[in-house]
């Protein structure tokens, strides 16, 4: 079964596969296009020059003009015969239409070197197009050359003809496409599965080791209370200690048990969310007047800034989990004498929570792995404080089962802000 993470990555490698493959299908359409155009073109240009010197030949020995009448009210091919140094118009048969107007008119573009050839465009003043090509070529009497002769050939059919075939082509390409799509669909679950089949066995080993864990925890727990309220037993100092020891790590072997589960289930996208309205603006002051006691041990000053009649749909447990994480994760990396804010307000449609502190900041390195499982900015500092490098991936899960964004800022002058984007509305 694939959770949201890993059918998020199938998209987006389904994405870069159709990428890639939309983008070879075009390279060869625009390949198969071209040659095939070129090569048209490349013939068409080779005929018509030696087309040239036959109606040169005929000229010679009859005085036959290079093109029908029929061709030249058709505007299907035209000539133009001049003498050797172009002085002299010998024959003009570019008729009286538009088109040998045109071509008249754009005499400059005409090729210029005997026995070449050119392509012309052109755009008549009531938008009509014409494309003709060009060819010019010597007339030889005996050794002599007596002239030269322009002939033009319409090139619309070839175009209305490169249309069609670049339609078919494009079509051809759009069904080979969505046939890549769905293979890259395919080939994206099959590199996938692998990893997400591991994925899914780490999954739930996390989740059975945690569940497992819960009772010998519980048991410890209970020992080791019953060990401290028993006035009979007389422990010695280094007992006491010791004892006074397991507690604190079985504590913190409790959480760690406790946030993992939650973890896991964010995972298989079964977090529970209790939708009600909830008033973020007490909620928020509670949570605040609940952490102003560990600020004011660790010297640290607590402000707040949060709106009147701030609400919203959501799970109120969660959403306080979310503040106090956020806080705890403030004071853990603030300095003495420092201050810490809290700030809530409604920012159109969405309700903005910010947790802003005066410590040393966080690097753009470490912002992209904050919210990974166990990661620790400075990790001596936070396993002192009895950090687990959970917190923040707690939070995160919170946030995406509320439909929200969280991400983190740089406070000026320094410092770190915790900035939470919520929907007002359930998702």
């Amino acid at each position: 079964m694939w959770n949201k993470p890993f059918e998020k990555l199938r998209r987006r490698m389904t994405c870069l596969y159709a990428a890639i493959f939309g983008a070879l299908i075009l390279v060869i359409v625009a390949a198969a296009y071209t040659f095939i155009w070129w090569d048209i073109l490349a013939h068409e240009k080779e005929n018509l020059v030696a087309q040239i010197y036959h109606e040169g030949e005929e000229w010679v020995e009859s005085e036959e003009a290079p093109c029908s009448e029929a061709a030249i009210r058709s505007g299907k091919m035209l000539a133009y015969f001049v003498n050797a140094d172009g002085s002299k118009v010998i024959l003009n048969q570019l008729g009286t239409g538009e088109a040998g107007q045109e071509l008249m008119s754009h005499k400059d573009d005409w090729p210029k070197k005997l026995n070449t050839s050119r392509l012309l465009r052109m755009q008549s003043a009531n938008g009509a197009r014409y494309r003709y090509l060009a060819a010019v070529a010597p007339v030889i009497d005996g050794d002599k050359q007596i002239g030269r002769l322009y002939m033009f050939k319409n090139m619309q059919f070839y175009y209305h003809a490169a249309y069609k075939t670049l339609f078919m082509l494009l079509c051809m390409a759009l069904i080979l496409y969505f046939a890549a799509c769905y293979f890259g669909y395919w080939l994206a679950e099959r590199n996938i599965r692998p990893i997400s089949n591991m994925y899914a066995k780490q999954q739930q080993f996390t989740a059975d080791a945690s569940h497992e864990m819960r009772t010998p925890l519980a048991v410890m727990k209970l020992a080791v209370q019953g060990l401290q309220e028993d006035e009979d037993s007389r422990l010695s100092d280094f007992a006491k200690e010791s004892v006074n020891m397991l507690q604190s790590e079985s504590e913190r072997l409790s959480r760690l048990t406790e946030n993992l589960m939650t973890l896991a289930r964010s995972d298989e996208d079964i977090l529970p969310v209790y939708t009600a309205q909830v008033d973020i603006t007490a909620l928020c002051k509670k949570v605040a007047s609940q952490m102003s006691l560990l600020t004011a041990e660790k010297k640290l000053q607590l402000k707040q800034e949060i709106q009147d009649n701030l609400v919203m749909q959501g799970d109120e447990m969660a959403l306080s989990r979310l503040l106090i994480i956020l806080l705890d994760n403030a004071m853990k990396y603030s300095p003495e004498q420092t201050q810490i804010t809290l700030r809530a307000a409604k920012v159109k449609m969405h309700l903005v929570l910010e947790v802003r502190d005066g410590g040393f900041g966080i690097s753009d390195e470490d912002k992209q792995k904050i919210f990974d499982r166990f990661f620790r900015v400075d990790k001596a500092r936070s396993r002192s404080h009895g950090g687990l490098g959970l917190g923040l991936s707690l939070a995160l899960a919170i946030v995406r089962q509320h439909g929200g964004s969280i991400k983190v800022l740089d406070n000026k002058p320094r410092g770190t802000v915790m900035y939470v984007k919520l929907p007002t509305a359930a998702k």
